[in-house]
């Protein structure tokens, strides 16, 4: 029990505070405060900030993994690709459970189809929002965009 709190302290640490962060403010304005019954569109706010914190927590998660021999130009591409594309699946799947708790329970999460296009949108952006954050530094020039791409079509990390 003791490697498995170690690990959940690890995990806090190293950016997992911002998901549960926006899901506990989620659960006290839906269920304490009533927001959403009084402005339902506050969802969309949420929506962003869940896309803007599993991001900041997985730009974090990637920050610890070992270094693999590449520039740091490359290592950066990598991330903002990773993060982003795994955010993006985040927020599908999210809303994949928001789905399957409306048919199984009989919840109203998914309110509409334009609804849930929305928190999509909304996930999506803050995944951009942070990733432009996290490599804003990069400033890649077209030729060195080039020499990455190639780089990868060959399965090289160049």
């Amino acid at each position: 029990m003791g490697a498995a709190w170690s690990l959940l302290g690890s995990v806090l640490r190293n950016g997992g505070w911002a998901p549960l962060s926006v899901f506990v403010a989620h659960l006290v304005l839906h269920r304490v405060v009533g927001l959403y019954a009084v402005w339902p569109s506050a969802d969309v706010p949420m929506h962003l900030a869940g896309g803007m914190a599993i991001a900041y927590f997985l730009s974090a998660w990637f920050r610890t993994l070992p270094a693999f021999t590449a520039t740091h130009r490359s290592q950066l591409l990598v991330e903002g690709v990773s993060v982003f594309a795994l955010t993006v699946t985040v927020a599908v799947f999210w809303e994949f459970a928001e789905f399957l708790l409306d048919q199984t329970v009989g919840s109203n999460l998914q309110v509409s189809l334009a609804n849930t296009m929305k928190d999509l949108a909304m996930g999506v952006s803050g995944a951009a929002v942070v990733t432009a954050w996290r490599v804003r530094g990069l400033r890649p020039h077209a030729a060195a965009l080039r020499a990455s791409a190639a780089a990868w079509v060959r399965g090289e990390m160049a």
